[in-house]
């Protein structure tokens, strides 16, 4: 970690003042002198006030600084925070003796094991930070499982007593206790995760330390995967980490990627690049390794070179984007030739849209609204549009279905311009289905990019025709004569569900609208009309 002096000097006599705090408490169970309760009591400030100016001078460098350094700040802002807990639970162990009687028979030297294990962890991080010292953050984190155990043994035996019926409040305080100095064992397990945080540049609790670690271990051997160095790319939506593994050591060394989670997301990732592979080889990256723990797993993936889609529209010249277009349609039109199959898979667009409505409405509470009148007019709600438009989308059925990526967004899709090559990414979702669904994803996903400048707007509306252009011209050559239909129901499907994503109300309303003029205009189309639709393409890209 990359820290200032006054933040390291202030922190280091926080450390110094939770011993105290530790001191004090243990000296009081061991003898119960008054004079070292009156002191604990009187230097609560002082962890207070050591903490604030911990907080004061992370917060102005995180905001003045780059991002460079900003996890060390944070990861040592967390550490002040739990350290100042520690003392704030030693006092509260202190305050439960207000609630002894007197005679009572509670044994207070039963706490000294558990405070003198707290104490030697403490002693670890100054040690820890100096030296970036992981192992000896290891060592911190397992104290909270030490703590806990002795927690659990302490409980077993209140349990018992208090159901003698005798000096029973004796010995609630002294549960009360015990789990004070519990909470301990999580506030060092938090500074733990801290410390490993700051010193790989990303947030890491201990799980996900010993994931990334037992997961290069199982692929190279522990002499070289000490020599790695971790960053961070990426936090998905599902709570996955994604990072760069790097041998700064090594010319030739290939990056790798770190992703992990939770098992079923990764195991179906795994099996939808397996899939690839077998479907349509070269366009899915490698897997090297898949491990999993309880409920968590980790991939080691192949890195891809490139630019996304997303990038691309944000800061690539037109030339440059109409070659990556270009490549995505060749590359589209082979998988979707290769893999076409007669057998339909439909989308379910608006069932697709009713699962996920709560969430919207979670986020826009004011998108959901019954039935309205407007002087003659009636303003149906949202979900009755949504529950009309599903039973015209019944006969609506796609007359083929090809393998599809499945969650297509722009940052789903490299384009490598030294290979001429189209590459995708986070394949959990790849399936046979309506080729409309990737479609519709797409050009809804190059709608939303936050990105308010004109000169972007104006790339983004340019790559969404481009793309619609690619997409109908293989609907027509293979005579799907309800593309546009289904096309309509997937954007109203995929602007409504995405504004749950858009906190920007004026963007997200603009999103939620667009849905709702799709869905009106479908509801309203006569069945003989259907083939002779079109997309407003022009009215929904526009702003």
């Amino acid at each position: 970690m990359v820290l200032t002096p006054a933040i390291t000097d202030s922190l280091y006599f926080l450390i110094s003042e939770v011993k105290t705090h530790i001191g004090h408490l243990q000296s009081f169970f061991s003898h119960g002198t008054v004079a070292h309760a009156h002191r604990l009591l009187e230097r609560s400030g002082h962890a207070y006030n050591l903490n604030l100016r911990v907080q004061n001078a992370c917060m102005k460098h995180i905001a003045l600084q780059s991002n460079q350094h900003s996890m060390s700040y944070r990861a040592i802002s967390r550490i002040a925070s739990e350290l100042e807990r520690i003392a704030e639970l030693s006092r509260e162990c202190l305050q439960q003796m207000n609630f002894l009687h007197s005679g009572a028979r509670l044994d207070l030297t039963v706490f000294l094991p558990l405070l003198d294990k707290v104490d030697k962890s403490i002693d670890l991080i100054s040690r820890a930070l100096k030296d970036r010292d992981t192992q000896l953050a290891l060592k911190l984190g397992r104290t909270e499982r030490k703590l806990e155990k002795s927690y659990k043994k302490l409980v077993g035996h209140y349990t018992l007593q208090l159901k003698k019926k005798k000096h029973t409040e004796d010995l609630v305080s002294g549960l009360f206790i015990a789990h004070a100095i519990e909470q301990m064992g999580d506030a060092l397990l938090n500074i733990s995760d801290s410390i490993i945080s700051g010193h790989m540049g990303q947030p890491l609790d201990l799980q996900r330390y010993n994931s990334l670690r037992n997961t290069i271990n199982s692929w190279l051997d522990e002499g070289m995967a000490a020599q790695l160095q971790v960053t961070p790319l990426a936090e998905t939506r599902s709570g996955s980490g994604i990072s760069a593994i790097d041998n700064p050591s090594d010319e030739q060394w290939q990056r790798l990627v770190y992703k992990d989670g939770t098992k079923r997301k990764l195991k179906e990732e795994l099996e939808g690049v397996n899939r690839w592979h077998d479907i349509y080889p070269g366009v899915a990256p490698h897997i090297h390794t898949f491990q999993k723990e309880g409920d968590n797993a980790a991939l080691l993936i192949e890195h891809l070179n490139g630019e996304t889609f997303e990038q691309l529209v944000i800061n690539s010249p037109q030339k440059h984007r109409k070659k990556a277009m270009t490549c995505l349609k060749k590359t589209l039109n082979s998988i979707w030739q290769e893999t076409y199959t007669k057998e339909p898979h439909p989308a379910h667009f608006m069932a697709q849209t009713l699962k996920r409505l709560p969430d919207v409405y979670n986020v826009h509470p004011d998108f959901k609204h019954e039935r309205q009148r407007v002087g003659g007019h009636s303003i149906e709600s949202f979900d009755a549009l949504v529950k009309k438009a599903a039973k015209k989308e019944q006969r609506l059925a796609p007359p083929f279905s090809v393998f599809i990526h499945g969650d297509f967004n722009v940052d789903n899709i490299i384009y490598d311009s030294d290979l001429g090559k189209i590459n995708f990414i986070d394949l959990h979702r790849s399936c046979y289905m309506d080729y409309v669904q990737d479609a519709s994803v797409f050009m809804v996903s190059n709608y939303r990019l936050q990105m308010l400048e004109e000169p972007v707007r104006r790339r983004i509306r340019e790559q969404v025709c481009w793309f619609y252009n690619i997409v109908r011209a293989f609907a027509e050559k293979h005579d799907d004569k309800t593309f546009e239909i289904r096309l309509a129901l997937g954007l109203a499907r995929s602007f409504v569900t995405s504004t749950r994503f858009i906190l920007d109300h004026t963007m997200a309303m603009r999103m939620y609208l667009k849905a709702r003029y799709l869905l009106e205009q479908i509801n309203q189309l006569p069945s003989h009309k259907i083939r002779d639709y079109r997309v407003p393409l022009k009215e929904l890209f526009s702003e």
